[in-house]
């Protein structure tokens, strides 16, 4: 989570700042401590930076969601994975509806499953279905997980279990 500065540690530093300069002026050598110091004190304002950069969950809005959703495979691979893969894509669309299709060996919809959703207001990208859900996929709200670039829907279907839908 970085090292960061909060209220308590900030004055703190500039404490031990002031007397190092005090020391500094005393001592000509100890200026190569203090610039020691702060170097060691501006790496980890970098290091601090950067990772709490790479540590923040993807801003998710309504226009990042809208698409289409494929089986994630990497969760769980095999024979089964491949064939939810290759028979069920999700799609969000713009006018707050999700689709369900299930879909034939050349991947052509055989069946489309339409419902309208309802978004939260103030997470744009966790919504509810608000139609009558007799689809096993969304009989359940689905979970969302975020990552730093990427992110993904967990559904828990009573057929197949857990099913991990990823946008593409």
């Amino acid at each position: 989570m970085g090292f960061g500065f909060n209220l308590f540690g900030f004055p703190i530093l500039m404490i031990a700042t002031v007397f190092l300069i005090l020391y500094a002026t005393r001592r000509p050598s100890a200026i190569k401590v203090l610039a020691f110091i702060w170097g060691v004190v501006i790496l980890l304002i970098i290091n601090a930076t950067i990772s709490d950069y790479l540590l923040k969950p993807i801003a998710l809005t309504k226009k990042k969601i809208v698409g289409d959703y494929r089986i994630d495979t990497t969760f769980f691979n095999g024979k089964n994975a491949r064939w939810q893969y290759h028979r069920y894509c999700i799609t969000i669309s713009n006018n707050d509806s999700l689709y369900i299709r299930v879909l034939d060996e050349k991947g052509s919809p055989t069946k489309v499953y339409p419902y309208k959703i309802k978004y939260a207001q103030r997470n744009p990208h966790l919504w509810t279905v608000v139609s009558d859900s007799t689809h096993h996929i969304i009989a359940e709200n689905p979970t969302l997980y975020r990552g730093h670039s990427r992110f993904y829907y967990v559904f828990h279907s009573h057929r197949f279990g857990t099913m991990f839908f990823r946008h593409i």
